[in-house]
Parts: structure tokens; sequence; C-alpha cells
């Protein structure tokens, strides 16, 4: 899933140079958080092999859980500055749900392989 975590990673990273570029610096920070999970999966899966040294499936299920609980917590910040509650529910449940979807699909990965 290292490639998959990649590509994700770059569509996430072309997504915030758009928003910065069209000056929609609101829109990009609320986005970021969709960039902490992907990149942590792809770092905990890249930096063992670099260095040989091996991380358990655990280790590594437990870094993409601190990753996908701080995602979620910086959601939920950035979820405060709509003023209405309709599109706060929208927010969280696209973004949210994108994160803890490709959280589970990550995590059952770490078994998987």
């Amino acid at each position: 899933m290292v490639v998959e975590s990649l590509a994700i990673l770059l569509l996430l990273l072309i997504i915030e140079v758009v928003f910065l570029r069209a000056k929609r610096k609101e829109h990009a920070a609320q986005i970021a958080p969709l960039l902490i999970l992907p990149a942590g999966h792809f770092l905990t899966n890249l930096i063992p092999d670099l260095i040989r040294f091996p991380l358990t499936a655990t280790a590594k299920t437990g870094i993409d859980v601190l990753c996908l609980a701080i995602a979620v917590s910086l959601l939920g910040i950035f979820s405060v500055r709509f003023a209405r509650v309709r599109t706060r529910a929208a927010y969280l449940l696209t973004c949210g749900g994108f994160t803890v979807i490709l959280g589970l699909i990550f995590i059952y990965n770490n078994y998987a392989a």
C-alpha cells in the first residue's frame, strides 16, 4: 500500500496547491488534515525499509491509528469555522468518512500483508 498511499498523498497535495494558487487559503487549510493519514502510512512503510529496521504490524497499526486520531481531531477543530450546522455536518461526514475508511483500509492491509 506504499504506492497507493503515495498516490493519495500526491492527489491531495495537488488539490492543496490548486486552492492555494486560487487564493483560497481557508479551503486549503480545511483539507490539510486529509494529508496526515496517507503521509503517516507512507512514512511508516518507507522509513523502516530504508534504515532496515522492521516494524511489526501492530506498530504500523498503532501509528496509523495515531494519525487517524490526529486527523479527525483537526477536522473537528476546523469544522468550528463553518457558520451553518448543515455545512459543518457535511464537512465532517465527507472528510471524516474519507479519513476513517482510508484508515480502516490501511489497518486491514497491515495485518493482511
